[in-house]
């Protein structure tokens, strides 16, 4: 069984590769990366890949983060496997590594009926206009939760998610097309807060147990008032023990600079690399003109959310934050280009472009 990484080992592998600035990538075409999967629009998906990725070279970004889709592999492990290593194929092509995610507790508050579908979807997925994520008709019939629900929450699909990791981690364990394992987005999210606990854990000693060459991550996301400031103010105990367990320390932080320097500072007290893997949120004044520079020049890295505005909308504001006062909803809240290909704001690709040519 490996160990976690020593902090001599992975700020040595760290220093050994190129600053890393990405982002979390879905195509455009598609709506939270389904159609990819399927073997119905996969052709035309990625041949709107291909060009993005194209644009995503030329603004300068060299790894995508991508949420893995459990649902792909158990219907159809080895076509799934022969999808996947295309994409790794053609990532590698534009010389772009990719950082999986492969559990999340950002999460429904409604329990689906069934839990699982039964098949593949098929077709091109119903969005809404208008929302944040495209979000279709809500197809849960279940109970409210305080909760969100997850499938570990089902006690039979328990097993069958570690098999997953387990294959997954195992056939890319030495693949350099694979950057960074993301096991698990947001542990805590979703009023979950510890109730992931043990799934998130066993999910790391899978890993270990194969000990990829690759370094295992998971990110915290909300800090308390005085984090990073004062001693006082501390992670919640899943996000803390997410951040004990990663070899390489990531973070989400999407509130100003100032709030992101604090998260910075708290975090870079484990003495190890920092990967922010999701911000830009300029109605909240996360902003690329402040944070960009502050992620180069502290060789912090950088993925932000979003690329091309799609049928996911990320580019609108979350629907809370439109309930809020005193907010510029006209701004966009991710993405960095319109559909066709223009920039949303040139003055910002000219900075990841700055950045991407210095490395």
């Amino acid at each position: 069984m490996g160990n976690r990484w020593s902090k001599e080992k992975i700020n040595a592998w760290y220093e050994e590769r190129p600053w890393l600035m990405g982002c979390n990538y879905v195509p455009a075409v598609t709506l939270h990366n389904t159609e990819l999967w399927q073997d119905d629009t996969r052709e035309e998906v990625l041949a709107s890949v291909k060009e993005e990725l194209k644009l995503l070279r030329e603004t300068g970004l060299n790894s995508v983060r991508m949420f893995m889709p459990f649902h792909s592999w158990y219907f159809e492990r080895e076509r799934f496997f022969g999808k996947l290593d295309e994409l790794l194929d053609l990532l590698e092509e534009f010389g772009v590594t990719l950082m999986p995610v492969l559990f999340n507790d950002c999460a429904p508050f409604e329990r689906p009926d069934p839990v699982f579908p039964d098949r593949m979807s098929e077709g091109w997925q119903p969005y809404d206009i208008g929302h944040h994520g495209g979000k279709a008709e809500n197809p849960f019939t279940g109970e409210k939760r305080k909760t969100g629900w997850i499938l570990f929450d089902e006690e039979e699909w328990r097993e069958p998610q570690y098999t997953y990791a387990k294959e997954m981690i195992s056939r890319y364990a030495r693949d350099p097309r694979i950057i960074i394992w993301d096991l698990w987005n947001e542990p805590g999210n979703s009023n979950r807060h510890s109730l992931s606990m043990g799934y998130l854990e066993r999910v790391f000693e899978i890993a270990r147990d194969i000990d990829p060459d690759q370094p295992l991550t998971a990110a915290p996301w909300s800090y308390p008032e005085g984090y990073g400031v004062s001693e006082d103010a501390q992670l919640e105990p899943i996000q803390k023990r997410a951040v004990d367990l990663s070899d390489i320390v990531s973070f989400h932080q999407y509130e100003n600079f100032e709030r992101v320097r604090q998260a910075v500072n708290g975090l870079s007290k484990e003495g190890r690399p920092l990967i922010n893997t999701e911000w830009l949120n300029r109605i909240l004044d996360n902003n690329i003109s402040e944070l960009l520079p502050y992620f180069y020049e502290n060789r912090i890295g950088s993925y932000h959310w979003g690329l091309v505005a799609g049928k996911s909308q990320f580019y609108l504001p979350w629907d809370h934050l439109r309930e809020e006062e005193g907010l510029d909803l006209t701004l966009w809240q991710h993405d960095l280009y319109h559909e066709d290909f223009t920039a949303y704001d040139e003055k910002e690709i000219a900075l990841f472009q700055k950045f991407g040519k210095k490395e």
